[in-house]
C-alpha cells in the first residue's frame, strides 16, 4: 500500500535514529503487503504481468501469515497458488513454470506439517521468479524495487526462525545492497535516497554484529520503504516506471 512523503519522513526519523543498533525487541510484520495497482492499460504484456501480479500476491499474502505463525491461513494460500499455477504455464517459459510447480510441490509438504517458516521460505523464492518473469517495459517500476521486496520478506523469515542461518542472512544482505546500487542511479530524489541508503546501513550493520533483532527490524524498514519507492516511480514514470492512465 502506498504511503504518502508524511510516512518516508517518519521512516527516516526511526532509521536515522540508534533503533536499528540497538533494537531488542520483536518486530510484528505486516501481513498482505501488497497493495491493489491501477489497472494497466489493455495490452498483452500488461494483461501477462497482471496475471503474474496475482500470483505474487499469493506469495506474499502466505509470508505476511507464516510471520504471524497462522498455519490455517498459510495453508489457504498454498492451496489458492495450487489453484492458480495452471494459468502460469502459458506465460512463463518452461523451466521457469517447472521450478514453481516443485516449490509448490514443498510449501505443501512444509505445510502440511505446519511448517510455516519452511513454507515461507519456498514461497519467496517463487515469489522473485514471479516478479523476474514479468514484462519490463510494463512494469509500473524497476524489477529492482521488487528484489528489495523479496529481500525484506527473506530476511524478515530468517530472522524469526528458530536456528539463524547467518551465512544466508549476510548473502540476502549483500544481493538487496546489489539492488539498491542499481536502482538508487534512478531515484533523483536526494531525501528518498538517503533514506533507502539508511536502511541498508542499517541492515548491514545489524548483520555485521550478528543482531538478529536489528535485523528483523532493518527488514521491516526495508519493506515499508518500497512503498515509498514504488509511489516514487509510479509519480516519476521517466525515472523508470510507467504512468497508467
Amino acid at each position: 500500500m502506498l504511503k504518502s512523503r508524511t510516512t518516508a519522513v517518519a521512516i527516516a526519523a526511526l532509521v536515522l535514529s540508534t533503533a536499528i543498533a540497538q533494537s531488542h525487541q520483536s518486530e510484528s510484520m505486516t501481513p498482505a503487503k501488497l497493495a491493489q495497482k491501477t489497472s494497466p492499460p489493455p495490452s498483452t504484456e500488461a494483461n501477462r504481468n497482471a496475471k503474474l501480479a496475482d500470483a505474487a500476491s499469493i506469495n506474499e499474502d502466505l509470508i505476511g501469515f507464516s510471520l504471524e505463525g497462522k498455519a490455517d491461513k498459510v495453508a489457504e494460500k498454498v492451496v489458492a497458488m495450487r489453484e492458480a499455477l495452471p494459468s502460469l504455464r502459458p506465460i512463463l517459459n518452461a523451466r521457469s513454470f517447472e521450478t514453481i510447480g516443485r516449490q509448490l510441490t514443498e510449501m505443501e509438504q512444509a505445510s502440511s506439517k505446519s511448517d510455516v517458516f519452511g513454507t515461507a521460505l519456498v514461497a519467496v523464492e517463487a515469489y522473485r521468479i514471479i516478479e523476474n518473469a514479468m514484462d519490463t517495459a510494463s512494469r509500473p517500476s524497476p524489477i529492482e524495487v521488487s528484489m528489495l521486496d523479496y529481500s525484506g520478506f527473506k530476511l524478515s523469515i530468517l530472522a524469526s526462525t528458530q536456528h539463524t542461518d547467518w551465512s544466508t542472512i549476510a548473502a540476502t544482505a549483500n544481493d538487496s545492497d546489489g539492488s539498491w546500487s542499481t536502482l538508487g542511479k534512478s531515484v533523483k530524489d536526494t531525501s528518498l535516497r538517503n533514506l533507502v541508503q539508511a536502511v541498508q546501513n542499517g541492515l548491514r550493520g545489524a548483520v555485521e554484529r550478528q543482531d538478529v533483532h536489528g535485523v528483523k527490524f532493518a527488514a521491516k524498514m526495508q519493506l515499508e520503504v518500497v512503498d515509498v519507492l514504488e509511489q516514487y516511480f509510479q509519480r516519476n514514470p521517466a525515472s523508470g516506471g510507467i504512468v497508467h492512465q
